[in-house]
Parts: structure tokens; C-alpha cells; sequence
């Protein structure tokens, strides 16, 4: 057989979609599993609705997410003249007519229009039962564009495209090609329609189930790799019941005999376990980079890196996504902490912990140096003296220090707050009482 070629096609009517970005993936993961080519075709014969902000956002996104395309981009709206060729050799040959300023095809009258499909097997249509089909098809508009099914046909023939890989909606557009591929000479690819995605109701992905797309991922903080792994994954299996995937490996076992031909639901919850385990996977100095445009955002500038990394390590296990970072962490990079009714309530229940706390200033206040270590061993031998249990005394200080009921490892926060913040809130919770 030929050297596989298959295309990713997108509009550049609005951002990538998730589906979309799927499509894509299935196509370059195709592509590059049989060694062959896959290309970008942009189908901006819509002038009205193709905007360059759109192209932009697409390319940028097939960009971060690794699906590098192979040749030149090829654009419908530069293709006018070979599209109006071939209209014309099919007027010539009488199987189209002009109408207006319109080019009309002489689509077939009866009989059955079938493919194979190398997921679905055998699709057959009846002209009979479905009329609409047997009705002219307009392949030229009176305004001088090719319509989507003619302009579709000539590009993938004229670019060898082998297989054409597209969502299942698609496939009532197949009927409307058949002809025209046979018409005008041209070799049929093979066709793969699968399985559009869908909401965790079962219906149609779209705004209503959260994010639909790559952009709103890339800002929300999820990997790339991990976008790529719950893709492929969403419709196709490895086998093994194996949930994550490397790049590599992916493109060593995919197979597109192994796409379901149901519907895959989206699920974020998935997506996040799965972006979180590769944010575990990142080292240090890495994560931090990542990290580092999201404080930014947020206006905390970070003068040393050696802290943030350390910081970093701290939430490496914590966060599932990188933009959950600054909110988790917003105690370290605050001058002061904020104590709800929650926080004063916990203070209250206590009448020792007002002097705790300020001991417990004085005490960070004298120490010679501010590591974890020796914070721990000073801590504990304070807590005995205060005559409190570990219970009593460390989370009400973690309340003091972070105004939360909830943070990282007790001993490295208050290491990593450093010696003037974490007396200044100390003194600020003893003065609440």
C-alpha cells in the first residue's frame, strides 16, 4: 500500500474544540504509528466567519499540544481557481450544470450509495429512503466559493489523502462525496468516522459541560501531555485497562481497530487526576518554570528562586492543576492573613492558646536559623513545656499562621513563611482574643 496520508481540516471560525483537538490527535497518531504523512488543511472559504485571531489560536494549540503537521499549510480560500477546474470538467462532461451563477452537480436518481467504513464496516444509503440525496447538489455558490463537499473531495484527491479520519457526524456527508469522487476520477480514501464526545449527560459536548477549548485548558493549568493522554484515551484504549500513556507509547500501540464506536464521555474529574499525576511527574526546577506565569498573574512577584522551588515541592502532591497553585499558596506570598469567623471560633475554644501563640513568637523570634529541623525540635520541646498535645497546639497554629484549617506539612509552612511573617501572625492571632 501507498505511504499513509491523512489530514486535520479545521475552520478558522472559532477556537480549537476539544473534539476537534481529538480528531486531530486520532489523525497524527494514525500518522505517525504507519510512518506516513499527516497534514493541515484550513477551511476558511467562509469569509464572513474566518478570522486570523482563530487561525492563530488553532495552530497555537496544535503547537502546545505536539501535533506538528507535516508541508505547507493549505488553505481553501487560495484554492478557488483548481476548484473552479474541476466544476468545469464536470460541466463538460454534462454531470453539472450551470444555474445562475451557481454550478449545480447532476447527483444520482436511485439506487443505493455505500462505503466501508473501517470502524462501522459497511454504511449503505438508499436514495429511495433518503431523497434529499438524490436532489442536485450545489457545488459552486452564485457568490464564486466552492461549497464544504466539493471543495472537500478536490483537496483530499488532489493531496493523496489515503484516510480520511473525521467525527461521526460526518458521515451523512459521505453520500453527498461518493458521487462526486466518482465523477470526477478520483481514487476514494478509506473513511473512519468515530465516535463524537460526549457530556457526562450523554449529550453533545458543549459549554454547558465546563471548558470546550485547548485555549481554556492551557489558561485553567493542565499539561499538555496530560490533554494528549485523556484524548487518546477518550474513544480508544490501549488495553490493559492502562490510564496513562506517554507520547511514544501511544504512537507505538495506536491502532485504529481499537476505537470504540460509541460515544466516549468527557470527564473532568479524570482529566484532572490525570494532568496530576503528571505534574508529579515534573522535576522540581521544571514545575517551577510552569509555576511561574500563574503567580505572575495573580501579581506575586518571586525574587528567589531557590524558595519558590522548594515552595513547589511542598504542592507538588497537592495540586492537580498548575492555575490551583496560586490559590493554595496565597498565605506564603501575602504580608497578612485574614481570620474569618471559622478561624476565631477555633481560637476561642481554648482559653491557653492566646499565650501559646505569643511564646510561640518568642520562640521563632530567638531561633538561630529557620530550618525545618530545627523548627521541629523547638516546636515539640514548646509544646511540653505548654504542657499541650501536638493536636491542641499545631492546628491552631497552622490557623494562626495560614488563616486555613488546611495546608502542607505544618513544620516546612511555617519553615517556608519565613521567621518575620510567621511571628508577625503569630502576635496578630494572640492580639484576636
Amino acid at each position: 500500500m501507498s505511504q499513509v496520508k491523512v489530514r486535520f481540516a479545521p475552520s478558522p471560525t472559532g477556537f480549537l474544540h476539544i473534539g476537534s483537538a481529538r480528531t486531530a490527535l486520532f489523525n497524527w497518531l494514525f500518522a505517525r504509528h504507519e510512518g506516513g504523512r499527516f497534514y493541515l488543511r484550513i477551511e476558511d472559504t467562509d469569509k464572513e466567519r474566518s478570522k486570523k485571531e482563530f487561525l492563530d489560536e488553532i495552530l497555537s494549540s496544535l503547537h502546545w499540544l505536539g501535533l506538528d503537521w507535516d508541508g505547507e499549510l493549505v488553505f481553501q480560500s487560495q484554492r478557488t481557481a483548481y476548484y473552479r477546474q474541476m466544476a468545469d470538467k464536470l460541466v463538460q462532461k454534462d454531470l453539472a450544470y450551470a444555474d445562475g451563477a451557481a454550478i449545480l452537480f447532476r447527483a444520482p436518481k436511485s439506487g443505493k450509495l455505500a462505503f466501508d467504513d473501517l470502524l462501522h464496516g459497511r454504511i449503505e444509503f438508499d436514495l429511495n429512503a433518503h431523497p434529499s440525496l438524490a436532489e442536485d447538489l450545489v457545488i459552486f455558490k452564485s457568490d464564486g466559493s466552492p461549497t464544504y463537499n466539493f471543495a472537500v473531495v478536490c483537496d483530499d484527491a488532489d493531496m493523496g489523502i489515503t484516510h480520511v479520519i473525521r467525527g461521526d457526524d460526518h458521515i451523512s456527508n459521505t453520500p453527498k462525496q461518493l458521487p462526486l469522487y466518482e465523477a470526477l476520477g478520483f481514487q476514494k480514501p478509506i473513511f473512519c468516522h468515530i465516535p463524537l464526545i460526549l457530556g457526562e449527560d450523554r449529550s453533545r459536548m458543549s459549554k454547558r459541560h465546563g471548558a470546550t477549548s485547548i485555549r481554556e485548558y492551557l489558561e485553567a493549568g493542565f499539561l499538555p501531555e496530560a490533554i494528549v493522554n485523556y484524548l487518546a484515551l477518550l474513544g480508544w484504549s490501549p488495553g490493559n485497562n492502562q490510564e496513562l500513556i506517554e507520547r511514544d507509547e501511544l504512537i507505538k500501540k495506536f491502532d485504529l481497530k481499537r476505537v470504540l464506536k460509541t460515544g466516549a464521555v468527557f470527564g473532568k474529574e479524570k482529566l484532572e487526576w490525570i494532568n496530576g499525576q503528571y505534574v508529579r511527574r515534573h522535576s522540581v526546577p521544571d514545575l517551577t518554570a510552569k509555576l511561574l506565569p500563574y503567580l505572575e498573574k495573580r501579581g506575586y512577584p518571586v525574587t528567589d528562586r531557590e524558595w519558590l522551588e522548594k515552595l513547589a515541592k511542598l504542592f507538588q502532591e497537592r495540586i492537580f492543576t498548575l492555575s490551583q497553585f496560586p490559590d493554595l499558596a496565597a498565605f506564603f506570598f501575602e504580608e497578612s492573613v485574614t481570620y474569618g469567623p471559622e478561624a476565631l471560633e477555633e481560637f476561642k475554644k481554648d482559653p491557653r492558646l492566646k499565650n501559646a501563640f505569643l511564646k510561640y513568637a518568642e520562640m521563632l523570634a530567638g531561633l538561630p536559623d529557620f530550618e525545618v529541623k530545627t523548627i521541629e525540635e523547638k516546636s515539640r520541646q514548646l509544646m511540653k513545656d505548654l504542657g499541650m498535645s501536638g493536636k491542641e497546639f499545631i492546628h491552631p497554629s497552622r490557623v494562626a499562621l495560614t488563616g486555613r484549617t488546611v495546608s502542607p506539612g505544618f513544620f516546612d509552612t511555617v519553615s517556608l513563611l519565613g521567621k518575620q511573617k510567621a511571628v508577625n501572625r503569630l502576635k496578630t492571632a494572640s492580639a484576636s482574643f
